[in-house]
């Protein structure tokens, strides 16, 4: 069932645990109604890459680890010396709620009393309100299951708690820490390559995906304040960037991608090593050259901070530009949220996908019956009128039945001139057409849903034979629902929008009739 949000909102506004024990009706059903659509699901373009990158990277020796995504600004400090004065202005700081202490005063005693009826557990509540201070309760929602369970009250009073009676919750203010989010995988690769350095043989090869995060002033086709990508670091005795640029200009080759170009980046990270910090460019069809990775050798004096004895190439091949070029898409925004940043584009093929018969049997018996129907109509329904043609005999629900296809009036036919006409998606528009050379462009051209009129409505028929009726008749339809077939919401939003339309009128005029 569809919600009214308008509604729930303006009720909620008025009384928000009155409405919040309301509307789980409409969510609570112990009746199973979901079924599995009969679709293979549609990965995201990062996956798809990244999986492709990951097994070239395994293939040529590397290591897949997982990067802690937290470290604390000192990382920072060690890593770019005197230039991290300016890395840390990009940072996304962690900050944290201090907690309060919470006073029971004979006022708050009141308001508790006159809400909880019968409430006596203050030294409790007093015991229970230290321990959230002191951090003794770990979390918010610790602090609220302590509520219920050792107050004896219930999740409404612990709302009025909380909202009413505890007001100093209300006006906290968040406090910065020390630690911050990674804005570059390199600050996790140090302190880590410090905790492995003698715990693998030489060389160590390892890549990692993870989610950078840039305080970036604004987010536009080319920023996002967080991103996804991909990052490898090799270590070993005597490496050189001449071994990184051939690693590089192989995991390329392999990812399939044409000539690359490195050009020295003239004012290179200090936890590079001067000279050995190239950025990385590959061809985009609109955009020209792209640059798709930055590379160099990590600086001996930021590695002597963490006791490294060895020298580490690094590599951060951009996973979003590297679609961006394969996929010819030129919104960065698009790569990693589609959803929130792409406009919405369906195919003949996924509309076509779209749609489904709405209604149909659920016992063999009612199949049984809907595949009969069919095959009379597709044998008479050009029999002219007044004619009945029985479809079906047998038992349905303990009684013998016949299901016939009938049409009382004359001059006319058994079915009207529409029941085989076929529902075709052809360049974003829904239309019902006869098999006929009259419409063979769109027949030829357009995507088949594989449904005619005709399927839908048996379909209908049966589903309601089944639960008892004796009579069912189709007239002219004029839209999908009338001959029982249903579309997902998003492709008629996308049909209109696009100025396209639904068109499947027709004159069906078929009745099914059962009798005993």
């Amino acid at each position: 069932m569809k919600f009214e949000p308008n509604d729930i909102k303006e009720r909620t506004n008025k009384d928000f645990d009155k409405t919040w024990l309301e509307t789980a009706g409409l969510v609570d059903g112990q009746e199973r109604r979901f079924t599995m659509p009969k679709r293979r699901g549609q990965r995201h373009l990062l996956t798809v890459y990244s999986d492709k990158a990951r097994n070239i990277l395994l293939d040529m020796g590397f290591d897949e680890i997982v990067l802690k995504p937290i470290w604390d600004e000192q990382h920072v400090r060690l890593q770019y010396g005197p230039e991290a004065p300016a890395i840390l202005d990009r940072l996304y700081y962690l900050a944290t709620l201090p907690r309060p202490d919470i006073g029971l005063s004979d006022e708050k005693k009141k308001m508790i009393k006159d809400h909880i009826k019968g409430f006596d557990k203050f030294e409790e509540l007093r015991t229970l309100l230290k321990e959230y201070k002191r951090e003794r309760i770990e979390s918010g929602e610790d602090f609220t299951e302590a509520l219920v369970t050792r107050l004896g009250v219930d999740t409404i009073d612990t709302h009025y708690l909380l909202d009413e009676v505890f007001s100093e919750l209300k006006n906290i203010r968040a406090l910065p820490t020390t630690l911050t989010l990674t804005s570059h995988l390199t600050t996790a690769w140090f302190p880590t390559l410090q905790a492995i350095q003698h715990k693998k043989e030489l060389p160590v090869m390892l890549f990692t995906f993870g989610w950078r995060y840039r305080r970036e002033q604004r987010e536009d086709a080319t920023h996002l304040r967080a991103h996804y990508n991909l990052s490898m670091v090799v270590m070993d005795e005597n490496l050189t960037i001449a071994d990184g640029r051939y690693l590089t200009e192989e995991f390329f080759k392999r990812m399939g991608y044409g000539e690359i170009e490195f050009r020295a980046k003239p004012n290179a990270p200090t936890y590079y090593a001067p000279g050995t910090n190239y950025e990385v460019f590959a061809k985009h069809s609109e955009k020209g050259r792209i640059e798709v990775s930055e590379i160099g050798m990590y600086s001996p004096v930021a590695l002597a901070n963490y006791g490294i004895e060895y020298p580490v190439f690094n590599s951060g091949p951009g996973l979003g530009r590297m679609i961006m070029i394969s996929e010819n898409i030129s919104d960065i925004r698009e790569v990693h949220f589609p959803e929130l940043y792409k406009e919405l584009s369906l195919s003949d093929e996924q509309i076509a996908r779209m749609m489904s018969i709405d209604k149909v049997p659920v016992t063999p018996v009612g199949m049984d019956i809907a595949e009969a129907i069919v095959r009379t109509c597709e044998r008479y329904g050009n029999a002219p009128s007044p004619c009945k043609f029985d479809a079906w005999k047998g038992k349905l629900n303990g009684e013998q039945v016949t299901v016939s296809v009938v049409e009382r009036e004359e001059n006319t036919r058994l079915c009207g001139p529409a029941y085989l006409n076929e529902i075709l998606v052809y360049n974003g528009n829904v239309i019902g057409v006869l098999p006929t050379k009259k419409f063979k462009e769109i027949r030829d051209k357009g995507i088949n849903t594989g449904i005619r009129f005709i399927d839908g409505f048996t379909a209908l028929a049966a589903h309601e034979i089944e639960r008892g009726r004796k009579e069912i008749r189709i007239r002219i339809a004029e839209a999908l629902s009338d001959v029982n077939v249903r579309i997902d919401p998003t492709a008629v939003r996308y049909i209109q929008s696009n100025n396209k339309k639904i068109d499947i009128r027709g004159p069906v005029f078929t009745t099914v009739r059962v009798e005993g």
